[in-house]
């Protein structure tokens, strides 16, 4: 039985070659496709492959996001040139956990092999506790979720990766026919996979700028992809104190569960540790953004930009970013009905402690001791698609708030006349989720609100 690996990376220096080299311990050859990394990944690849490990390096000239094309097509190979029985499709940042690889090859040649099997992934984060003088990332990263994640990944046996109607789809969480969704079978949960997506802040700034800008400048063509990242860089951009603080949750929230590393010891990552790597990963794609723009300007020169008026900049043109200290972030109400417990925080979706309204409205009560002015202030996103709030004070509508686009922060600011006593406030939903995992009727998540003077 022979198993085969297939990754897509870029600009994973800093655990490349432990990613390399654990796989390297379960599986018998790895196919890797590098996608014009520049942080010093390129470079490990290759001497990994002088090692002669069974490695062998693909790229292409395209700075397109093609990643489901290219694993397709390297399925394929693994299964055509390759000699592969199964092809486990991995990421840089997946690292398989099992009791034993011989263990894993025994299942998969004991099961039906027309059939894609999957493994769940058990979501790592960085740790107060963590050795910061460990180079190794799966070896430092001990505390993860206590559960294991919904999200899996497949390995393909060998009649459907030679199917070419056959196509991994979603990030290589789901194969698909001809448009139809192929069950899996899933893998006992002793065998799964140690997801390291948050290493280090130095890298989850690198990831969450890169997709958007990716995903941004593709266009059109990229709408509805890679939502999960825009809370992420809208933190970044405008309130970067709360982006690092949901980047390590307490310890006491995890599970203390240390990943059996079965590769050798790293030799070439040194180097690609600390903030240094930022700028080696970042700067060729901005350069690259910037030479398309300039073509752009050429072809399209604009007299309104040629020749631009001065004008007085407006006091209030750009109020002070919103700063509050995090204990004040739900704050000047009681909640009456549809107002969900506090939540979080959630690394992965960039989440700090939140609280969900539920469908079809959230009532808050608003005491006033005496006749007076306030400000309510909202924070909140979505994951509805057209989601809208209407806000009403003592069932007169007041105002209200569109969600441009699913996961992007959105604010609304209203002044409430408040008489002495007391007052309902309703926050009215369009819509509303329920998903297979969550079956309340979840419509609007709320970073903030604020009832203040």
């Amino acid at each position: 039985m022979r198993l085969v690996a297939v990754s897509i990376v870029k600009n994973e220096a800093d655990i490349i070659e432990a990613f390399v080299r654990h796989t390297a311990s379960w599986v018998d050859h790895h196919l890797i496709f590098d996608h014009k990394s520049t942080d010093g990944t390129r470079q490990i690849l290759e001497a990994l492959q002088r090692e002669s490990l069974a490695v062998t390096l693909y790229t292409d000239g395209s700075w397109a996001n093609l990643q489901q094309k290219r694993s397709n097509h390297l399925t394929r190979l693994a299964a055509q040139e390759f000699g592969a029985d199964w092809v486990m499709l991995l990421d840089a940042d997946e690292i398989i956990v099992g009791p034993d690889p011989q263990d894993l090859k025994s299942r998969l040649t004991s099961v039906k092999a027309d059939t894609p099997l999957s493994l769940r992934l058990r979501d790592y984060y960085p740790s107060e506790s963590d050795n910061a003088t460990e180079i190794n990332p799966v070896q430092r990263l001990r505390y993860c979720q206590k559960v294991l994640s919904q999200t899996k990944k497949l390995i393909i046996p060998r009649s459907l990766a030679l199917d070419d109607e056959v196509m991994a789809v979603k990030g290589s969480h789901a194969l698909h026919r001809g448009g139809q969704l192929l069950a899996d079978q899933a893998l006992p949960e002793e065998f799964h996979l140690a997801h390291l997506a948050l290493r280090s802040p130095q890298h989850q700034v690198l990831r969450v700028v890169n997709a958007e800008l990716h995903r941004l400048s593709n266009g059109r063509a990229s709408e509805g992809l890679d939502t999960h990242y825009r809370l992420g860089y809208q933190l970044l951009a405008e309130n970067p104190d709360m982006f690092f603080a949901t980047l390590c949750p307490p310890s006491s929230q995890l599970h203390l569960c240390p990943i059996a590393y079965h590769g050798d010891s790293l030799r070439y990552s040194q180097q690609s540790a600390g903030w240094n790597r930022l700028p080696q990963a970042l700067l060729p794609f901005l350069e690259h953004l910037a030479i398309n723009h300039g073509k752009l300007i050429d072809g399209e020169s604009n007299s309104n930009e040629s020749d631009p008026q001065i004008r007085e900049i407006s006091s209030s043109t750009t109020p002070l970013p919103d700063k509050v200290d995090a204990s004040k972030r739900f704050d000047g109400f009681t909640p009456i009905s549809g107002w969900g417990p506090p939540e979080g925080p959630v690394p992965e979706a960039f989440l700090p402690s939140f609280h969900w309204g539920h469908f079809p409205h959230s009532q808050l009560r608003i005491d006033a001791a005496t006749d007076q002015v306030v400000n309510l202030h909202v924070e909140a996103l979505t994951y509805v698609e057209n989601q809208s709030i209407t806000v009403l004070l003592n069932e007169l509508e007041i105002g209200a708030l569109l969600f441009t686009r699913v996961n992007q922060k959105e604010t609304l600011s209203l002044s409430l006349t408040l008489p002495k006593g007391s007052h309902t406030l309703t926050l009215k939903y369009s819509s509303s989720l329920i998903t297979d995992y969550d079956k309340r009727q979840l419509a609007v998540l709320f970073l903030s609100l604020r009832i203040s003077q």
